[in-house]
């Protein structure tokens, strides 16, 4: 088999980065927890930054960035999944984080509440609690084959006081893409209730398995009620540059969330933009061959772990890089996060972070190199084979 560049990735060369990724763990723990990924970044992206740094450009960025980036946005999310709007309808954003708090602080008034399915990256639920309105967790159902959508939870999680229905598609932590049909019924249930739905979709471009529908176009009642967010800083690993965008058919919806920011949400930074619009029209080749590499790293673990962690059980994902561990039946107790990286040197998230449905579980990231994915997953099969402990590290585990 042909050796692929991202095998040849330095771990005293990762190591030296000053980033939070490789200074939350003591040294000796190998981590695979934050949502970066450790490959080199993409040419076009570089060669962006250099020609800002040579311009001596690090000034204040029009609103909405160099000419041709929202049209850049518009065209990948039209030729990609359908979503056709126009650039006036695309919001310059921080993060989608930050874009989910102002959509929950503009569309739902204090108390009011947001439902979530659970277990969920925990910044959102975050986000809703900062701004002053209420969480309401609706566990996903968790089969054989995957999870689904408790819908009559859903249901009996509507009061008086629901106003927004989050999701994130593709699902983070578990790699859920949903289907059309799911959708096509989550759609009709905001309807029933009259809810605004935020669509977090920021994953949609680390796809391996089956399409991702982007949840406003499902029908033309889900157009006019979603906020969707979207962004370059997962697929193309520039999280640092804090660039996102939000993007409604609904003006008048898009215009409540803008005003919310007003004054309070800074737009994003020159490099971000300038990185971004390279990205998007130059970094093609490099994604394709980065979605490639991380679908073998994703069949790795699988492998892996049906082979060498009987006890371990896990659905293969289907989108992002991230591999939800579900450790229940091991011994490594109810907080297996925190018992992997004292006995196993492994640094993974603690699921019961995540909200319901966490608790038991880790979630890994497998955008590494092939060689230290499967240096960590035999750390922790020393350790989860064996029930052996061995000396331990005291360490407060990360959360995001």
């Amino acid at each position: 088999m042909e050796r692929n560049r991202y095998d040849d990735i330095s771990l005293d060369s990762l190591k030296a980065r000053p980033g939070a990724k490789w200074h939350a763990f003591p040294a000796d723990v190998l981590p695979l927890w934050v949502a970066e990924m450790d490959f080199p970044l993409a040419e076009p992206i570089k060669d962006a930054v250099r020609a800002s740094l040579a311009a001596d450009d690090l000034g204040y960025p029009d609103r909405y960035g160099p000419p041709g980036l929202r049209e850049a946005v518009v065209e990948r999310l039209g030729s990609r999944y359908g979503l056709v709007v126009a650039p006036e309808q695309v919001e310059m954003l921080s993060s989608t984080s930050a874009g989910f708090g102002l959509a929950a602080l503009a569309l739902a008034g204090p108390g009011d509440e947001v439902l979530l399915l659970t277990p969920l990256y925990p910044p959102f639920k975050h986000a809703i609690e900062t701004v002053g309105r209420v969480p309401v967790e609706v566990e996903m159902v968790r089969g054989e084959d995957g999870y689904s959508i408790d819908f009559a939870a859903l249901e009996a999680a509507v009061t008086p006081a629901t106003r927004i229905m989050m999701l994130c598609s593709p699902h983070n932590p578990v790699g859920k893409v949903f289907t059309r049909a799911e959708l096509t019924q989550l759609a009709a249930f905001a309807e029933r209730h009259n809810l605004w739905v935020v669509s977090d979709e920021l994953h949609a471009d680390l796809l391996f398995d089956g399409e991702h529908v982007a949840f406003a176009t499902v029908s033309d009642s889900a157009a006019q009620r979603t906020l969707t967010l979207y962004g370059p800083t997962k697929a193309f690993n520039i999280p640092g540059l804090r660039i996102s965008f939000a993007v409604a058919a609904n003006a008048g919806l898009l215009k409540r969330v803008k005003a919310a920011g007003s004054g309070l949400a800074p737009s994003p930074n020159s490099l971000g933009m300038a990185a971004t619009l390279a990205a998007y029209r130059d970094g093609g080749p490099w994604l394709a061959d980065t979605v490639a590499y991380l679908r073998g790293n994703r069949d790795h673990v699988v492998s892996f772990v049906r082979e060498r962690l009987p006890n371990v059980r896990m659905h293969v994902p289907a989108a992002t890089y991230l591999a939800w561990l579900d450790m229940r039946a091991t011994d490594l107790g109810e907080t297996p996060g925190k018992a992997l990286a004292e006995r196993a040197k492994v640094g993974l998230n603690e699921g019961s972070s995540f909200g319901k449905g966490g608790a038991g579980c880790v979630r890994l990231n497998f955008a590494t190199s092939r060689a230290i994915l499967s240096e960590a997953l035999e750390r922790m099969a020393s350790v989860i084979s064996s029930g052996t402990q061995s000396a331990t590290t005291a360490f407060t585990a990360p959360r995001d």
